[in-house]
């Protein structure tokens, strides 16, 4: 069901908490061939997938340079004086002059605080990043909460349960697909390929894989 996500092509996932949305990015991307950056605001990133001695989680933007070449899955989990609006552009900046990386945002409510501001290089990334092959995998809870443009610029979304009719419906309007607006068990959601034309399709998530729902 869900179609191979390609280097240049960004992902939208959305969910409320404990619906799998945050597990199901861990999964993927940990195998990706780009270098993996991970920005964890909310300090919850377990990244189980990765091997401890393949990943390395840092919590200052001046930590980033000193990390060894060799490793390439990176947790930026900023400290406090460094969960700033000013901080998140300056790390999206790195992400976007270091090319050829996949950058992960769990939350994307922390780093956008309203549907009409987001960081400069974030939205740099989304729309200019399949030029240097950086891509964003953006979660969130609220997507009605966030700017549009972090999923008009998206190829795929997976959406998971969303409790909020108001979040529903968003996503269901601007993307045409009534069926979003059907609520979706735990760890089942709507796979939408944004530019292939097929309607929306419903899968579950299991351990160590995705599959189609029977």
């Amino acid at each position: 069901m869900v179609s191979y996500i390609k280097d240049d092509e960004h992902v939208f996932i959305a969910g409320m908490t404990g619906s799998g949305k945050t597990f199901m990015a861990q999964y993927y991307v940990a195998t990706s061939d780009q270098t993996v950056f991970i920005l964890d605001t909310k300090g919850m990133f377990n990244w189980q997938h990765v091997p401890e001695k393949e990943r390395v989680t840092v919590t200052s933007l001046k930590e980033l340079e000193k990390i060894p070449d060799e490793i390439n899955r990176i947790i930026y989990r900023p400290r406090r004086q460094e969960l700033t609006f000013d901080y998140y552009n300056a790390f999206f900046e790195y992400c976007y002059n270091l090319e050829n990386c996949l950058v992960v945002i769990d939350e994307v409510m922390q780093v956008c605080p309203n549907p009409q501001k987001m960081p400069e290089f974030y939205k740099g990334i989304l729309t200019r990043g399949r030029e240097k092959s950086v891509t964003a995998w953006s979660l969130t809870q609220r997507p009605a909460l966030i700017p549009v443009l972090i999923y008009s610029e998206s190829t795929h979304w997976f959406i998971f349960r969303l409790n909020a009719e108001y979040d529903r419906k968003k996503l269901a309007d601007f993307s045409s697909y009534k069926e979003l607006l059907t609520p979706v068990p735990k760890y089942y959601f709507w796979y939408l390929n944004t530019v292939s034309g097929y309607d929306p399709e419903q899968g579950i998530l299991r351990p160590k894989k995705i599959i189609d729902k029977d």
